[in-house]
């Protein structure tokens, strides 16, 4: 067995946390308070993702797409939309969580 290996098992196996005398805890404090200035930006990127989704979708023949969705699944337009409504609904929610 490698020396990595053996460390590797060490500390994952360990049944409590090695001690440190305390110094995970003071770094924790030394440490900046976090900014949320990131998070007051993450709009630009959403409104960038939305705008380029916007193009593409623009461009995308969406009819013959939705055809052969509804010829190969027997969708009805209904069921169609339904099932992008949901596809962009995935894509779209986590972002939306973030923003809100």
């Amino acid at each position: 067995m490698h020396e990595k290996d053996w460390l590797d098992s060490a500390l994952c196996d360990a049944e409590e946390p090695l001690p440190d005398a305390g110094f995970t805890l003071r770094v924790m404090q030394a440490l900046p308070p976090r900014e949320r200035r990131e998070q007051r930006h993450d709009w630009i990127l959403y409104g960038a993702a939305a705008a380029s989704s916007a193009v593409v979708a623009v461009q995308f023949p969406v009819l013959p797409f939705l055809r052969v969705v509804q010829e190969a699944a027997q969708f009805t337009w209904l069921g169609a939309g339904v099932m992008l409504a949901c596809m962009a609904g995935a894509l779209l929610a986590e972002p939306l969580r973030r923003m809100l």
